[in-house]
């Protein structure tokens, strides 16, 4: 290698790479090549200005971003370049730890407490503690010490500044002080003791000067996510010889939800006043037309800096704007797009529906399900997979089949009642012996042997609340009874108590009641067998993960640093995107701005935005507002029909939901649209199309269940075809070819 290498790169990227001495902030626009520009100076660095590679520092935030970059620097300059440190922060702070850490009154063989080993120990220092404070669970209390740690809040300082105030503050203090001396007795450190005990350890003049003669050139990928720890031990090093590099993007900071402070990039030059700045602002990925989007959008930021991304590729196609009646219209559109350009040529893998919560891909699912489309949910699993999702479930299957042991297992200690092992095989042999279900075998349980009292009553209160429930089954809506199903389980304080990310499954939670509710407002009498039913039809996943080729569902947070051909942007709707916090705080709407801008970044040749006019929200089916991040967009490069689109004035109210839903297509295309056509087309051949309509064994009003489309209701049946109402809409089918579809409830 030579110096002739860089001229694959452009005039800012050499420029950034031949920057080596003294302080230099790469602000690299999305796809401008910020990866390959730091492998090149790495290498640059090596080959072609004699730097050793013993003295060079990469730090990133994955093992795989790590092991990525140290992969292309040997390609460009070889084995030699294994003797640098490229490296996740935590590898780095391990690597000091593991010899220094005996200076801080650890052996060097400390073990790492993962998040369950965390909640363990503070589960034990409730208990010894005998708290009864239920505001804070042991998940929330793991996450919010996690945070002073890396924030370099000591226990002695947030006792002393905050925890003389509030009651809960009290208790994440009087738990902060146990925690670390469990952690001490165990020989243990947690993830953030890494990076505070490697800050710790750097206190050392020794281990300092040492760390700061051998790291001379350090490097940093995706300043913006650093948090400050991070900060406080990256500058501390770098201090004696300066030469240290921080590249990133403001814009693209949207982790501030873990502790990445934005400030940490904006102040770089004032930690540095003599700092180089190198703009990377020629895009290689997305259209002109896309970038014109992100750059309109993003310039509404106070903490963007004056950066602007352009690229030499010919403008492409204008941004789509899908302004639909309901979610479910929206999942329609965009499918329909999905399946034009299939048969175009394009493949599944080539779309990608980006939205701004977990929660919102159960529509998506459902419709991709319905459509024979492949698909598959990154980041998160399928809806109906979902853990809290599976749970309620499989109440409502044993409600309505007590019969069903499986599910029984399931929910016997959800939420927990410590019910152990050895009392389930003691109530599985004696449900065996007698030949009867669970359910039954658990209402006898004073028959049962071995049996303490305290068990025998609790088995007692779960059959009392599963005969209770059973009768309610018998009156209520079935929307009724999941309400008094969380009341009476405390599910939603169960979830919050058992998992990190609660909210997050909490809003899942509301999404299956919202899927009740739609249900519901088409199929008015629903009995809990018939919503179960329709749930088995639609969350069928037989195969799916084993396609090479499906359509992509994320969360935008999971789409940072990914690329795509096509993305839709779904949900863009104020209080959704941007969320509400957005509304009472500057920072989070900034932030909930830079995600937007991720999310139209990662388009390569086509993007679609979408919107709902209304949709279901806790239940609610409530009128929205579009997201004001639509109207920061120019309209001379939006769809001009996109921009117009709606429905007249006049229809408002009930009647326009009703239009907006209601899809009516001709006999031939519904029974094609459903991946039926050539059993259509067969009887079409073989049978009289005027049949008569009083052969026809289903008559208005009665429900049907349909292979594709779920749970419906006939509404008018005439010579030729019967119409049913969905929740996707109403569909036309051919009296001829009903039967082949249509299941009566």
């Amino acid at each position: 290698m030579n110096a002739e290498i860089l001229n694959k790169l452009n005039d800012k990227q050499q420029e950034a790479c031949r920057k080596t001495e003294g302080p230099l902030l790469i602000l690299a626009g999305a796809g401008s090549g910020k990866t390959r520009t730091l492998t090149y100076r790495i290498a640059h660095m090596i080959r072609n200005c004699g730097i050793s590679p013993y003295h060079i520092l990469a730090v990133t935030f994955t093992n795989k971003a790590a092991r990525e970059m140290k992969e292309r620097v040997v390609d460009l300059v070889g084995e030699d370049a294994n003797r640098a440190l490229i490296s996740t922060f935590h590898s780095f702070g391990l690597r000091l730890l593991r010899l220094y850490a005996v200076k801080l009154g650890y052996g060097a063989n400390f073990t790492i407490y993962d998040t369950d080993d965390q909640k363990r120990a503070v589960k034990s220092i409730l208990k010894s503690m005998h708290s009864v404070n239920k505001a804070l669970t042991e998940g929330m209390l793991v996450s919010a010490i996690s945070r002073l740690k890396e924030e370099g809040t000591s226990p002695e300082s947030y006792n002393e500044g905050y925890a003389r105030f509030d009651e809960n503050e009290q208790l994440i203090g009087d738990v902060y002080v146990r925690y670390n001396r469990i952690l001490k007795e165990n020989n243990a450190m947690d993830f953030s003791d890494i990076l505070l005990n490697t800050w710790k350890i750097l206190q050392y003049k020794e281990v300092l000067e040492k760390a700061r003669d051998k790291f001379r050139y350090i490097m940093v990928d995706e300043y913006q996510d650093t948090n400050k720890i991070q900060y406080d031990i990256i500058h501390l090093v770098a201090e004696k010889y300066r030469n240290i590099c921080v590249v990133g993007d403001e814009n693209q900071s949207i982790y501030g939800f873990r502790g990445a402070n934005i400030r940490n990039i904006l102040d770089f030059e004032r930690d540095y006043p003599d700092a180089v700045v190198v703009k990377l602002e020629e895009n290689y990925r997305s259209t002109p037309v896309i970038l014109e989007a992100a750059n309109h959008v993003i310039r509404n930021n106070t903490s963007s800096k004056d950066k602007t991304l352009w690229t030499r590729k010919k403008s492409g196609a204008q941004i789509s704007l899908f302004a639909c009646e309901d979610g479910r219209e929206e999942v329609g559109r965009i499918l329909d797009e999905v399946l034009k350009g299939k048969q175009e040529g394009k493949k599944y893998r080539d779309f990608t529906v980006l939205y701004r919560t977990n929660a919102q891909s159960r529509l998506f699912e459902e419709g991709c399900l319905r459509n024979n489309i492949p698909y598959k949910v990154f980041g998160g699993m399928q809806f109906y997979q979902r853990a809290e999702i599976k749970d309620l479930l499989a109440w409502l299957s044993v409600i309505n089949n007590t019969s069903d042991n499986i599910n029984f297992l399931r929910i016997i200690n959800v939420p927990k009642r410590k019910i152990g092992e050895k009392t389930i095989e003691k109530i599985t042999e004696y449900r065996e012996a007698k030949g009867i279900s669970l359910y039954t075998a658990v209402g006898e349980c004073d028959a049962i042997g071995g049996l303490s009292q305290g068990v025998r009553e609790k088995l007692r209160e779960l059959f009392a609340l599963l005969r209770q429930m059973i009768a309610l089954s018998e009156e209520l809506p079935v929307s009724k009874l999941f309400d008094e199903l969380l009341s009476r389980i405390r599910f939603r304080d169960y979830v919050l108590d058992n998992y990190d990310d609660g909210e997050g499954r909490l809003e899942n939670v509301d999404e299956l009641y919202n899927s009740i509710i739609e249900l519901e407002r088409v199929i008015e009498t629903m009995s809990l067998r018939e919503y179960l039913e329709n749930v088995s039809l639609v969350s069928a996943t037989d195969d799916l993960n084993e396609e090479k080729d499906y359509l992509k569902l994320m969360t935008i947070h999971n789409a940072k640093g990914l690329e795509f051909p096509v993305v839709f942007v779904c949900g863009m709707e104020e209080e959704i995107f941007p969320g509400k916090k957005a509304a009472f705080s500057l920072s989070d709407l900034e932030e909930e701005r830079r995600l937007c801008y991720v999310a139209i970044t990662r388009a390569e040749e086509k993007l679609y935005l979408s919107w709902a006019k209304m949709r279901y929200l806790y239940g609610e089916l409530s009128w929205r507002t579009r997201s004001r991040f639509l109207g920061e967009i120019p309209e001379s490069i939006l769809d001009l029909e996109e921009k117009t689109a709606g429905l007249p004035e006049e229809k408002t109210g009930e009647n326009r939901w009703q239009t907006g839903r209601t899809e009516s297509r001709n006999v031939a295309e519904t029974a094609g649209n459903s991946g039926y056509a050539p059993a259509f087309r067969k009887a079409i051949t073989a049978a009289d199309l005027n049949r008569a309509a009083g052969d026809f064994p289903y008559a208005v009003g009665d429900k049907v269940m349909h292979k594709k489309f779920g749970l419906g209701v006939v509404r008018d049946i005439s010579s030729r075809k019967v119409e049913i109402d969905f929740v996707d809409g109403t569909k036309e089918i051919a009296l001829v070819v009903a039967d082949k579809f249509l299941q009566k409830i």
